[in-house]
C-alpha cells in the first residue's frame, strides 16, 4: 500500500483558536442578554462565576476582532472538505465546534455551568447548543440533531450523556477523534488502526483491467444518498480492487480506504462500532472506502453492507461471485475473471517496477496484488488465505506438498498433470476459444481420485491445491450431515461458495459415504437422502473450482454421479520399486544411516504410502527417545508396529530380526 497521508496539520491550532474566539463571543452575548436590571446581585448569583468574570473571559478570545458569525477564512481546507463530504449543514458544524470547545480550552467548563445554570455540568446542554448555534432550543428542526439515529450521534461525533433526563438538559460531548482531527491529528482511531490501509496510487493502470461492463455511478462526496453502496461480486482473479479504485479515481477520488472485512472482530456489537468507526475516518480523510469482503463467509456479507450502508461516503463492497445481496440490480456489478493475456499483462507491468523479479505463473487466477506479491517472495507465497468463518464444515489447508512429492505409478503421474493443466488452461479453452461445456455446468473441473487406502490420494489433491497456489477445503462429512431436512444442502452450498470465492480445491474425503448410490424410496428418510444427491449432483455441475472426491470403493458411487466427473484417477497399491522410493522419501536426510540394501529389503513389506509414512514416523521417535540418528533397527521397529495396526499376524521380517521390541529406556532392543 501506499505511504498514508500526513497525519498532523500544524496550522490547525490557529483555525481552531478562530473558531473558539466565535464561539466566545456568542457566550458573552447570552450571558449579557440574561441579566436584567432587576436581577439578583451578581454576588448572589454566579459567587462561584461572577457573570462579568464570564463575559471578560469569553471576550477575552474573541480579543479585537468580537463577531458572532464564523466565516470560511476560519475553517480549514481540511475542515472544509470534509464538512462538505459529510453534507453537514451550518448548524451541525456548529454543534461539533461548541461541542469540542470544552476539550480544548478548560474555560469552556465554567461559561457553560453559568449558561447551563447548573453546577453539576461540565459541557454544554442541548439547549445551551443550540442557542450557541442561534437555534431556538423549542424548534424540532434543532432538536433532530441530537436525534439517536441522526448523523452526529449515528456516528459517533458526539454523545448525548445522561440519558435519564430530558432532551433539552442532557449534556452534549464531542468525540475525542473529532477533538483530535480538529486539531489536525490525522491519526486513525486506534480500534481501527489495524484495520484500515491506503490506496493513494493505482496498481494497475486501467488499460490493463478487464472491462466490468457498465458501473453503476459513484455518488459524489457530501450526497446522502440511498444509493452510495456499489456491490462487485467477483471471482478470485478479476482484478477487483484494482478496477475498484480505477472507478474511484475516475470519479474524482485519486486515493480510497481499504478495510478488510474478515479482519473485523466476531463480536456483534465489536464489528458495529468497528465498521462505524471505519466509516468516520473515511469521512474525516474526505475519501470513498473499499471494503473487501470476499474472505467471509456469504451470511455475514449482508451484515457488513447494511453496517456500511450509512449513506453519507461512497463505499465500494467487493464479495464473492454467489453472494446474494439486498441492493438495488443496478448497484451490483458482476466482474469476470481476467484472462490469461490479461494477467500476461499485469505481469509485465509489474516486473518491470520490481527488482530481481522472481517466476509467476499467470495461468493461475492472481490478483494483481498476488503477482506483485510472487514477484517479490516467489511462487511458493500463497496469498489467498482461506477463510475463518468455515467453523467445522471444511478445514482450510495451506498446502506444502507439490506433485515432485508425490509419488505414484507414471500413469496416475500423468493424469494428476492432466488435471493440473485443465484446471490452469480452462480460462483459454472456455473463453478464449470458446468451448463451454454445456447445459447448467460451471467452469470448474471435477475428479474422483479411487483407490484404497494410503495410496496418496488425499496427498494428491493437497499437491496439486500447492501447484495451483490456492488453499485446500478439506470437507468434514460428520459435520456436513444433518437430520434435518434442509440443513445439509445449506451447508453444503455454505462449501461451495467458499471454495468458489477463492478459486480453491474442495476435497471430499471418502466421499461414498455422502455421494453413495441412490436408494428406492420406502420412507421419509430415504427421499430426504436423495434430495441431497440431487442437489449435489446439481450443485456440482455449476460448480466453479477443482472438486476433488476421494473414495475407497469407487463401484459405491452414484453412476449419474459418475458421469459428471472430468477425470478419474485410480490409484493402485504401489509395486516393490515405488515402495521403495516412498521409503527413501520418508525417511529424508534421516535415511542416509540405511543401506542400498537394506532399503530394498523394507521395499519387500507390503505396506501403502501411508503405512510406510506412520512407520517412519514411529521410527523417528523411538530413535529421538533413544537420543540416536534413526537406524535400521528402529525402522524395523516401527514397520512390525505398522504391520500389527493393519491386523496382520506375521511380520515377514521377524525371523530375520527376532522380535523387537520397545524398552522402556528408549532403547531399540532384539530378542534373539
Amino acid at each position: 500500500m501506499a505511504t498514508p497521508p500526513q497525519v498532523w496539520d500544524p496550522h490547525a491550532a490557529s483555525h481552531v483558536r478562530a473558531l473558539l474566539a466565535v464561539v466566545g463571543e456568542r457566550v458573552a452575548a447570552l450571558v449579557e442578554e440574561s441579566r436584567r436590571s432587576d436581577d439578583v446581585p451578581d454576588e448572589r448569583r454566579g459567587h462561584v462565576f461572577p457573570l462579568d468574570l464570564v463575559i471578560r473571559d469569553a471576550r477575552d478570545l474573541a480579543g479585537v476582532d468580537s463577531r458572532l458569525v464564523i466565516s470560511d477564512a476560519d475553517l480549514s481546507d481540511d475542515m472544509t472538505r470534509w464538512a462538505m463530504l459529510c453534507g453537514l449543514s451550518d448548524s451541525e458544524l456548529g454543534t461539533l465546534i461548541v461541542a469540542a470547545a470544552v476539550h480544548v480550552d478548560p474555560r469552556f467548563e465554567a461559561f457553560f455551568i453559568v449558561l447551563n445554570n447548573e453546577v453539576d455540568t461540565r459541557g454544554p446542554s442541548v439547549a445551551t447548543t443550540l442557542r450557541l448555534i442561534g437555534s431556538d432550543p423549542s424548534s424540532p428542526e434543532g432538536r433532530r440533531f441530537f436525534d439517536a439515529d441522526g448523523f452526529l450521534c449515528r456516528m459517533g461525533l458526539i454523545e448525548l450523556r445522561r440519558p435519564d433526563h430530558p432532551l433539552p438538559t442532557r449534556i452534549v460531548d464531542a468525540s475525542e477523534r473529532f477533538v483530535r482531527h480538529l486539531l489536525g491529528d490525522g491519526r486513525f482511531d486506534g480500534r481501527v488502526d489495524n484495520l484500515l490501509s491506503w490506496r493513494n496510487e493505482p496498481l494497475i493502470p486501467g488499460e490493463l483491467l478487464p472491462d466490468a461492463g457498465p458501473f453503476p455511478d459513484v455518488p459524489p462526496l457530501g450526497s446522502r444518498h440511498e444509493s452510495a453502496i456499489v456491490c462487485m461480486r467477483s471471482h478470485q482473479g478479476s482484478g477487483a480492487v484494482c478496477i475498484a479504485h480505477h472507478r474511484l479515481h475516475m470519479s474524482g477520488h485519486p486515493r480510497a480506504l481499504m478495510l478488510d472485512a474478515h479482519d473485523l472482530p466476531h463480536d456483534t456489537s465489536e464489528r458495529r462500532e468497528a465498521v462505524h468507526a471505519s466509516l468516520r475516518e473515511a469521512a474525516l480523510a474526505c475519501t470513498p472506502m473499499i471494503v473487501d469482503a470476499r474472505r467471509i463467509a456469504a451470511d455475514r456479507v449482508g451484515e457488513v453492507i447494511t453496517l456500511l450502508d450509512q449513506s453519507f461516503v461512497p463505499v465500494i463492497v467487493i464479495t464473492g461471485p454467489s453472494v446474494s445481496v439486498d441492493l438495488l440490480p443496478d448497484r451490483i456489478v458482476d466482474v469476470p475473471v481476467a484472462a490469461p493475456a490479461v494477467r500476461d499483462a499485469w505481469l509485465d507491468y509489474l516486473t518491470k517496477q520490481i527488482d530481481s523479479p522472481r517466476p509467476v505463473d499467470t495461468l493461475q487466477r492472481l490478483e494483481p496484488e498476488d503477482i506483485r506479491e510472487r514477484l517479490l517472495h516467489g511462487n511458493e507465497k500463497i496469498s489467498a488465505s482461506a477463510p475463518s468463518d468455515m467453523g467445522t464444515l471444511a478445514r482450510p489447508v495451506i498446502p506444502t506438498f507439490r506433485l515432485s512429492h508425490v509419488i505414484v505409478p507414471d500413469q496416475v503421474e500423468g493424469e494428476l498433470s492432466h488435471l493440473l493443466s485443465r484446471v490452469r488452461l480452462r480460462d483459454r479453452v472456455f473463453d478464449d476459444w470458446a468451448m463451454r461445456p454445456g447445459g447448467t455446468r460451471g467452469r470448474g473441473i471435477t475428479a474422483l481420485f479411487a483407490g484404497p487406502s494410503g495410496t496418496g490420494k488425499t496427498m494428491a489433491a493437497e499437491a496439486l491445491a500447492g501447484e495451483l497456489g490456492v488453499p485446500l477445503f478439506h470437507v468434514d462429512l460428520s459435520s456436513v450431515v444433518d437430520k434435518y431436512i434442509g440443513e445439509t444442502e445449506k451447508r453444503l452450498e455454505q462449501i461451495f461458495t467458499a471454495a468458489e470465492q477463492f478459486d480453491g480445491v474442495l476435497l471430499f474425503d471418502e466421499a461414498d459415504a455422502l455421494f453413495g448410490k441412490r436408494s428406492q424410496v420406502s420412507d421419509a428418510r430415504d427421499r430426504h437422502a436423495n434430495i441431497e444427491v440431487a442437489y449435489l449432483l446439481q450443485r456440482m455441475e455449476s460448480f466453479d473450482g477443482l472438486a476433488i472426491l476421494t473414495s475407497n470403493l469407487r463401484a459405491n458411487l452414484d453412476d449419474a454421479f459418475s458421469r459428471r466427473l472430468d477425470c478419474i484417477v485410480d490409484f493402485p497399491e504401489p509395486t516393490q520399486e515405488l515402495r521403495e522410493k516412498i521409503w527413501r522419501a520418508c525417511l529424508g536426510q534421516q535415511g542416509q544411516h540405511l543401506s542400498d540394501d537394506q532399503f530394498r529389503t523394507l521395499s519387500t513389506l507390503e505396506l501403502s504410502g501411508g503405512g510406510i509414512s506412520s512407520a517412519c514416523l514411529s521410527a523417528a521417535f523411538a530413535a529421538a527417545e533413544a537420543g540416536r540418528h534413526v537406524e535400521y533397527e528402529h525402522v524395523i521397529w516401527g514397520s512390525a508396529r505398522e504391520w500389527q495396526k493393519l491386523g496382520r499376524l506375521s511380520f515377514p521380517l521377524e525371523q530375520s530380526f527376532g522380535s523387537l521390541t520397545h524398552s522402556p529406556s528408549g532403547e531399540v532392543t532384539s530378542d534373539a
